[in-house]
């Protein structure tokens, strides 16, 4: 699916949480993801507004999941959701 050109203004972070896998625990109990709250949420930036000099578009980051404005983009059966949220929510950078 093709998604939509959003550009963040000022210092609005656009960020594409990476999706979370089921679990299953060591005696078979499987627990979906959507079932689970997590605290957190891992994205990578897809956008930045101009103001902000320290966040990279590419960058793999964790935020607060309750953080910003989610943005769903659906397409047929496709669905695509963004967070558009401050650089102040941006908890921690990821490096591999």
């Amino acid at each position: 699916m093709k998604t939509p050109k959003i550009l963040p203004r000022g210092k609005l972070v656009l960020i594409q949480q990476e999706k979370n896998e089921s679990r299953e625990s060591k005696h078979g109990i499987i627990t979906p993801s959507n079932i689970e709250q997590e605290q957190r949420s891992v994205g990578i930036v897809m956008a930045v507004g101009q103001e902000i000099k320290d966040i990279k578009k590419g960058d793999r980051v964790v935020y607060g999941a309750f953080a910003g404005e989610k943005l769903r983009f659906k397409e047929g059966v496709n669905e695509t959701e963004l967070t558009l949220l401050f650089d102040e929510d941006v908890i921690a950078f990821i490096k591999e």
